[in-house]
């Protein structure tokens, strides 16, 4: 086989492959433990075989460049799931404005400096918090002096407006560690809005489990169950979200980390309810709100986000005017920040 026809070859091949990812993602990368897999590795990665592709072709056959980067614009565009919104420059007519931010802070894990910084910075008005056992204690609940504060587990909402009937509701869950949602209402001038505060399962151990493998093969059926019950346990969460969605009559807001990227069925089922993804309507680039410190250890000079696994979803009366991610520094997590305009109810 001459170079050319090797080249049309692999470049044939490298198109089955993100044809075959993009069809995941089109389907619910959770239908499939593969699917699933894959969306928690850097997306970037899959960009690779073109840039060689690229190179290769320079040397020994120019006419098929434009393959191969056809290819890596895929992997930028909606491979790594890109956003460009012309909201963000339109300004609306009326109704009242509401910035929002969801935040998996790990409390007491860094330092809290700059988690304050960037509440100061982003000047939100209603914050949804998880990971924040025992926030409600110390200097962050200094910080929002005024403010109006619901602490419940890991779980804090604070708002500068009136919180009321705030409950705690169980999740599915396969562990003996209770899960748990929490919900709440607040009330904006004389409209009152439900929030939704969530983390649905994570899903580090059952990823763990397949470096296990390197034990033998043999483990690595086993490692599959495990992940796909990992996989489905998250999906009976957000299954169970939507069916308290089901009941409400007015606007709602859900928040939280998800644990799942837009595209998959966790975020389908919610959307089932009404609802859009803020980022998904209004944002900007990427909005990748983890993965910045899973590989410090190993490569201290990387802090790039990789996952948009952090979401802020609203019902219909809710319109996302611009949604953005905040710092890296202060948590695992950065923080998702949307500002919303209060459609009239009429």
């Amino acid at each position: 086989m001459g170079t050319f026809n090797l080249l049309l070859a692999l470049n044939v091949a490298y198109a089955v492959l993100l044809t075959a990812i993009t069809l995941l993602n089109w389907l619910g990368p959770d239908r499939f433990w593969i699917g699933a897999l894959n969306f928690y590795l850097p997306q970037v990665i899959w960009a690779a075989p073109g840039v060689l592709l690229a190179l290769a072709a320079c040397r020994s056959a120019r006419s098929l460049v434009w393959l191969p980067l056809l290819g890596v614009l895929w992997v930028l565009g909606p491979i790594m799931d890109w956003h460009w919104s012309y909201r963000q420059a339109r300004a609306e007519a009326s109704g009242a404005t509401l910035r929002v931010m969801t935040w998996n802070i790990k409390y007491g894990k860094r330092d809290l400096m700059p988690l304050i910084e960037e509440l100061e910075r982003s000047r939100p008005d209603i914050v949804l918090f998880q990971d924040a056992v025992r926030a409600g204690e110390g200097p962050l609940v200094d910080y929002l002096s005024g403010w109006q504060l619901e602490s419940r587990g890991q779980y804090l909402v604070a708002s500068r407006y009136p919180i009321s009937a705030v409950e705690v509701h169980a999740l599915p869950s396969r562990d003996r560690k209770k899960e748990t949602f929490l919900r709440c209402r607040v009330r904006v001038g004389s409209r009152e809005i439900s929030l939704y505060n969530v983390h649905f399962k994570t899903p580090r151990r059952s990823l763990n489990a397949f470096r296990k493998a390197k034990r033998g093969a043999w483990y690595i059926p086993k490692a599959i169950d495990r992940f796909e019950g990992n996989v489905e346990t998250r999906l009976l969460q957000a299954e169970r979200v939507a069916e308290y969605l089901g009941r409400e009559r007015g606007d709602f807001l859900v928040a939280g980390d998800f644990n799942s990227p837009d595209h998959s069925l966790v975020c389908e089922t919610l959307r089932k309810t009404g609802m859009t993804d803020a980022f998904a309507e209004a944002g900007r680039g990427y909005g990748y709100s983890y993965g910045h410190f899973l590989l410090k250890d190993r490569i201290p000079y990387l802090r790039a986000s990789w996952m948009r696994i952090d979401h802020i979803m609203t019902s219909a009366g809710l319109r996302a005017r611009n949604c953005r991610v905040g710092t890296r520094r202060a948590s695992d997590h950065r923080p998702v920040i949307a500002d919303f305009i209060l459609k009239d109810s009429n």
